[in-house]
């Protein structure tokens, strides 16, 4: 088993939630800005002041990630205590909705990442397996209720098909058309004019060119976009500089 496209195909499912923010929803937008600039207080009140506005599956994937992010850049016992708080109440695995299907691939998903964060890798390898069955569910599900968030959907995809190609053991080294197209696939959805699609179509595409192309000078333009975009954030600065081997 491969660990580091382990961790990345997990720090490409985690993001989920924010894929599925409500793009046209300048409140969910609003928060999302304040958490990727690292304003974590301020997002926290945004969201208790607009929890009656902002639809509750929206206020859920966005509380998630924020306290993961918290946890994710502190890793402090606080932190992960709170964490692990929300997660058990973002719980709704018994629901069968489409809906319920995504919530419960997402909560997998951070669960998962928490534990390589524990460097519990058995125990992230059998959440990987739910994940995986989740992603095949969802695949035969009719997802035309995403409407225009489908797009979102669509990019989510891509990265899985990129990292699927970027596995397989039969390439013998050379790139296949759908591998190929699947990055400039990426590369066009960070060129979408919606804040959060090109968001995070920038934070993979600095992740893939970095972590997994090794072309770390192409990874830096993205990480650079972010840093104009979320001036607050620290971390994406440090990625943009180079200077940040280990996250």
């Amino acid at each position: 088993m491969n660990l580091r496209f382990l961790v990345i195909v997990v720090l490409m499912i985690s993001l989920l939630p924010a894929l599925f923010s409500a793009e046209k929803d300048t409140t969910v937008q609003s928060i999302f800005t304040l958490i990727y600039n690292q304003q974590f207080i301020e997002a926290e009140k945004a969201l208790e002041q607009k929890n009656a506005s902002v639809d509750p599956f929206y206020h859920n994937i966005l509380k998630l990630d924020l306290f993961w992010w918290k946890y994710s850049l502190s890793k402090s016992k606080q932190d992960a205590k709170v964490l692990n708080e929300v997660l058990d109440e973002f719980d709704n695995s018994k629901q069968t909705t489409r809906e319920a299907k995504i919530n419960n691939l997402i909560k997998l998903s951070y669960e998962m990442r928490y534990e390589i964060k524990r460097y519990n890798f058995v125990g992230a390898l059998i959440i990987r397996s739910d994940v995986r069955k989740q992603i095949e569910i969802l695949r035969k599900e009719d997802l035309t209720f995403l409407g225009d968030k489908r797009n979102l959907f669509d990019f989510y995809l891509t990265l899985f098909d990129y990292f699927d190609e970027n596995m397989n053991p039969f390439s013998f080294g050379n790139k296949s058309e759908k591998y190929l197209q699947s990055l400039s696939t990426l590369e066009k959805f960070s060129r979408d004019k919606d804040l959060i699609l090109s968001t995070m179509a920038h934070y993979f595409l600095g992740r893939i060119y970095t972590k997994v192309e090794k072309q770390p000078e192409k990874g830096q333009v993205h990480f650079k976009v972010l840093t104009e975009r979320f001036p607050k954030n620290i971390l994406f600065k440090e990625l943009a500089d180079g200077v940040n081997s280990k996250f």
